[in-house]
């Protein structure tokens, strides 16, 4: 494992260690790099840049979170593609045990931005347990240019008025 600065760790399949967190820095400007694959984390008062190596899990990135950002992970979830990412895949709540690479497949192989995006749970009233409120999202296949747009779209004064209406409504 490499925490993306050059530098070796320690595991190469077991879990980072609070040593190996510590030293992910995050990065301040994302530029696209073709030696190394960056993750954003977003959500929950966290925007964030950081280097990731092909074995890092779900579980490693909420680790970090912990160290770098004192969240706890037992009051969000980490919400990534639902199956390997492609364009409309859909989205689910990833469990920690779940390899990065894996599941952002060609964004990770070609080093494209990738993101997870931390979703707060909520404490039930009756079990006093933090509880998912995130709601899978299936596939997304968009219709066909033909389908998607309607002649109703172009009326520019239709539109201003809707923007008037929302304004007033406040």
């Amino acid at each position: 494992r490499r925490t993306g600065k050059g530098q070796t760790l320690s595991r190469w399949t077991m879990p980072l260690t609070q040593e190996d967190v510590a030293a992910i820095e995050t990065v301040a400007h994302y530029t696209h790099d073709e030696d190394q694959a960056y993750l954003m984390l977003y959500g929950e008062g966290v925007f964030d840049t950081i280097p990731i190596e092909a074995d890092y899990t779900v579980g490693d990135m909420k680790m970090w979170l912990k160290y770098h950002k004192s969240k706890d992970p037992s009051e969000y979830d980490l919400v990534g593609p639902k199956g390997v990412w492609k364009m409309g895949a859909g989205s689910e709540v990833l469990s920690d045990d779940q390899v990065i690479a894996d599941f952002m497949g060609p964004r990770f192989e070609n080093k494209w931005l990738m993101q997870l995006s931390l979703f707060p749970k909520k404490k039930s009233e009756e079990t006093g347990k933090w509880e998912s409120t995130f709601e899978t999202i299936e596939e997304w296949v968009p219709p066909p240019p033909e389908e998607a747009w309607e002649d109703d779209d172009d009326d520019e004064e239709k539109w201003m008025e809707e923007v008037k209406k929302s304004e007033m409504d406040g």
